[in-house]
């Protein structure tokens, strides 16, 4: 699983990117909204409109904004030099001028180099209108510089903007003027994006890759409106993050003090029941005591009596006998749960097999003389598959 970092979580996965336009002495606005989806990017929402200072309620402007600032205010030079210095190119193309005042981006090709130049003062009041209507820009480029990040995404010999045309090639001129309101559509990377949204799409795709080969204080200015975008980012979700963990530990403090309450209040009421019965616990312990002791001596002489009763029957049965069984206080009926154990007292059954008749029934009478049985009954007497002779008598002791 890919752990997304910091810097993604901060920038979201919606980003709009506004690309700030004059076609025919008017100025206008050409909007975009793009939202990663499963790595992949897609456009969710797009306009263009005239610029009235402001930007219609439907966007969402807690999203990071990319700002592409191509107006009749950017001044933009081509010139037939890629000198590795800015101050080169920039005395080159513009001697003489005071760069305290301007912000600059250049934008370098194989032999050529683009280089863009707006005032200050009109940069910094066009984004204060933006920050005065809770817009947080994230970054900004100037003419068609930002266009630098996606020709190596296009097979495109020449790209169409709002009101420019721009060759891919150096042997060309780079920038023309378009009057016309042209209507194209551009392959980029699998993504279909209109001429008019071109740009805006460029910038995003800056601020998504957060890198750029174009040189100029405008990259450095633009990098510091990155950075505050992340800070104020980091401080709002951190923020929000915070109270959420904060409500969750209250909350689960909450159930957790409500659940021991309970249990405190309910030891506590088990306590007082437990105190006020305490003497007729320990009297009912004395009865259990005195039952078991009783229990105790009844076992010993039953055993003692039933131990006397079958040494007394064993010693007199005949060798012709042989016994399978003897029970003594056989039970009433099977044991079933929940149903108290009842047995026969003063019963004695016998069971077993006998190869001699006579020597059977002289035992029959032999035992029934003896002082402390009561009756002697032949409950069974037959040949077996074995064609053994088994029985079975059932003794009633006095």
């Amino acid at each position: 699983m890919n752990i997304p970092s910091l810097t993604s979580l901060l920038i979201g996965k919606q980003y709009i990117g506004i690309e700030h336009f004059s076609f025919n002495n008017e100025e206008k606005t050409a909007i975009l909204l793009i939202e990663k989806k499963k790595e992949e990017l897609v456009i969710t929402q797009k306009d263009k409109v005239s610029y009235s200072e402001k930007i219609a309620k439907k966007w969402d402007k807690k999203l990071p904004f990319f700002l592409v600032i191509n107006t009749n205010q950017v001044i933009q030079k081509e010139i037939d030099a890629i000198d590795a210095t800015d101050e080169k190119l920039l005395h080159k193309s513009f001697p003489n001028t005071n760069w305290d005042e301007f912000y600059f981006e250049i934008w370098r090709l194989k032999t050529k180099s683009i280089i863009a130049i707006s005032r200050k003062s009109y940069i910094d009041e066009l984004l204060s209108n933006y920050h005065k209507q809770g817009i947080a820009i994230a970054g900004i480029s100037l003419g068609v510089c930002s266009i630098a990040e996606i020709v190596n995404y296009t097979d495109e010999n020449e790209l169409f903007t709002n009101h420019q045309s721009i060759s891919c090639h150096d042997e060309n001129q780079i920038i023309k003027t378009v009057r016309a309101d042209l209507n194209t559509t551009y392959n980029i990377n699998g993504l279909a994006i209109k001429n008019n949204h071109l740009l805006a799409f460029a910038g995003i795709l800056r601020l998504l890759l957060n890198t750029t080969m174009n040189t100029g204080n405008s990259i450095n200015y633009s990098q510091e409106l990155y950075e505050n975008y992340n800070q104020q980012s980091f401080f709002s979700k951190g923020i929000k993050l915070t109270i959420g963990i904060l409500l969750t530990i209250l909350l689960v403090n909450f159930f957790t003090f409500t659940h021991y309450y309970t249990l405190v209040q309910e030891t506590s009421e088990s306590l007082l029941l437990s105190k006020s019965s305490l003497e007729d616990v320990a009297k009912t312990k004395q009865r259990v005591h005195s039952k078991e002791q009783k229990v105790k001596n009844v076992v010993a002489m039953t055993s003692s009596q039933s131990s006397l009763i079958i040494n007394e029957l064993a010693k007199r049965i005949p060798q012709s006998i042989l016994l399978t069984e003897l029970i003594y206080h056989p039970l009433e009926k099977k044991i079933k749960n929940e149903e108290s154990i009842v047995i026969q007292e003063k019963i004695v059954t016998i069971s077993g097999t006998t190869i001699n008749n006579e020597a059977f029934t002289h035992w029959i009478e032999t035992i029934e003389q003896l002082k402390w049985i009561n009756q002697v009954v032949i409950t069974g007497f037959g040949k077996n598959d074995l064609n053994e002779t088994e029985f079975s008598i059932k003794i009633t002791l006095k």
